[in-house]
């Protein structure tokens, strides 16, 4: 009998060692640790939200420069389109005052006319062939903001039981 006793106590104490060694730091979850982790969570989702969004806004900016030399780049060309059409037009404009100031009849100067509006015609039609010739970039499209990250709620403070009052 005293042998069963002896093996119960050393079984019992050995389980307790065992108990007690395997796991010497208990982690228990509380509101408040969950809540500091999501916190980090939080900040780090904040810093990779940061930098996706200067990502994106540095991108547009150098699609803007892009753009920007690529209109530049068009601009002699529709300068030398529009001048070409001035010079038309002041051609036009110069052989109608000839024509009209020489013209004796009505027919005359309606011809006269007539080939003023066909040279304007012509001079706004191959104005616009030129425009259209020339290939303009597409402005580039301001990124929008991703969304901001929710932070986390803050738990709600735990109560203490209060004191019960003093008894005399």
């Amino acid at each position: 009998m005293k042998r069963t006793k002896i093996a119960k106590a050393f079984v019992g104490a050995a389980l307790v060692g065992s108990l007690l060694a395997g796991s010497t730091v208990a982690s228990f979850a509380t509101p408040q640790s969950d809540y500091k982790a999501a916190v980090e969570a939080y900040k780090a989702s904040v810093e990779q939200w940061k930098s996706t969004n200067a990502a994106a806004q540095a991108a547009f900016k150098a699609a803007q420069v892009d753009y920007k030399a690529k209109l530049d780049a068009a601009a002699p060309a529709r300068k030398a389109a529009n001048d070409a059409f001035k010079a038309a037009l002041d051609a036009a404009k110069a052989t109608f005052t000839t024509a009209s100031a020489a013209a004796k009849t009505s027919a005359e100067k309606t011809a006269a006319v007539d080939a003023r509006k066909a040279a304007v015609a012509s001079a706004t039609a191959a104005r616009d062939t030129a425009i259209k010739a020339i290939v303009l970039p597409t402005k580039p499209v301001k990124p929008t903001p991703a969304a901001k990250p929710v932070a986390p709620v803050k738990p709600a403070p735990v109560e203490k039981a209060p004191k019960p009052a003093p008894t005399k």
